[in-house]
């Protein structure tokens, strides 16, 4: 249970009128509790509503809602512009966001949009209840690493790129913060776990070096030792083969078990297939076979498995409420 004296700090907190300031203070104050300060911003008026999240070591939630006389009055909290509900709006054109919903709505098949959405809110969840915190020259070294990864080189590119997606200064800031934050949770995350994991599951990012050419259902398996160019040729020539990227690295654990056994069970310079992976059918010549070592690239790759599976594990446990579409494709 909550005890008294932490409700009653709870409450001086958000009367305090500097709760986001004062956050920390009352986390160090009240280290058996886990506390989330949730800011709404009102679309009506545009002021700042402030409410706290107390749970205690049972799991139980405290809810706590403070609001001063001169704030906008409760019926009218929750009050929607219209604009609020407008994605983007082009030459005067309004997109509002079920229409845009609408035209992306065949990545459901998938479900990969909203994966990532959901997984970005689950991470800010983490990060609001434990923030992440930078010195300046932390900050500019990722600001640095930010622009160096987009080729951004000069200030002109970076300004021409900030116009062309209608980023401020501030806003880009805010970005950069995020992502030094997302990659520090990621590393707090996987602390401890890489080489366990790696003794485990390691085989899973084993590389293939191949050659390859995309073929429809129709391809016929190449003959025994024969050229792959010669049988990506005749492919081509019968219209079964499609355009695609020809050197590829394949990863062991990116492939259903039957491709990998295709693939990494074949003697360099061998042709196999048609293999079926994420993209379609292949033909594949092997190059090479290059087992997983844990040198500083390979970490970093556990590293995002890792967290990729703290993510799915907070995933199964979240209320997850979609405001658009039908119940039965967004509600979780």
């Amino acid at each position: 249970m909550v005890d008294g004296r932490t409700l009653a700090d709870a409450v001086g907190l958000l009367s305090g009128g500097t709760a986001e300031r004062d956050l920390e203070a009352f986390r160090a104050d009240h280290p058996h509790v886990r506390a989330r300060l949730i800011r709404q911003r009102e679309e009506y008026d545009g002021s700042l509503h402030h409410a706290l999240l107390v749970k205690d070591g049972s799991g139980a939630t405290v809810s706590l809602s403070w609001c001063p006389g001169t704030a906008l009055p409760w019926p009218l909290r929750g009050v929607h512009r219209a604009a609020e509900h407008l994605l983007l709006r082009v030459n005067g054109v309004d997109t509002p966001v079920t229409r845009a919903i609408a035209a992306l709505d065949f990545i459901w098949d998938e479900s990969r949009l909203a994966d990532r959405l959901v997984g970005d809110s689950l991470v800010r969840e983490a990060l609001e209840e434990s923030p992440e915190r930078f010195t300046d020259a932390e900050l500019q070294d990722a600001m640095n690493a930010f622009r160096r990864a987009r080729g951004l080189l000069t200030g002109e590119a970076t300004r021409a790129w900030m116009d062309r997606n209608g980023i401020s200064h501030p806003e880009l800031e805010e970005l950069v913060a995020t992502e030094a934050s997302v990659a520090r949770l990621r590393e707090r995350v996987s602390a401890g776990l890489v080489e366990e994991w790696f003794a485990e599951r390691g085989h899973e990012l084993d590389i293939a070096r191949v050659v390859r050419a995309a073929v429809d259902a129709g391809a016929e398996p190449p003959a025994e030792r024969e050229d792959f160019l010669r049988a990506a040729e005749r492919a081509f020539a019968a219209g079964t083969a499609m355009a695609g990227p020809i050197f590829v690295t394949l990863r062991r654990g990116e492939l259903s078990p039957e491709a990998a056994r295709q693939v990494f069970g074949a003697e360099p310079g061998t042709v196999v297939g048609p293999v079926s992976t994420e993209n379609g059918l292949m033909l594949v010549k092997v190059l090479a076979i290059v087992p997983a070592v844990l040198d500083d690239i390979v970490r970093e790759q556990v590293q995002r498995r890792i967290f990729d599976e703290w993510i799915e594990r907070r995933r199964s446990t979240a209320k997850i409420e979609w405001f658009w579409g039908t119940t039965d494709r967004t509600g979780s």
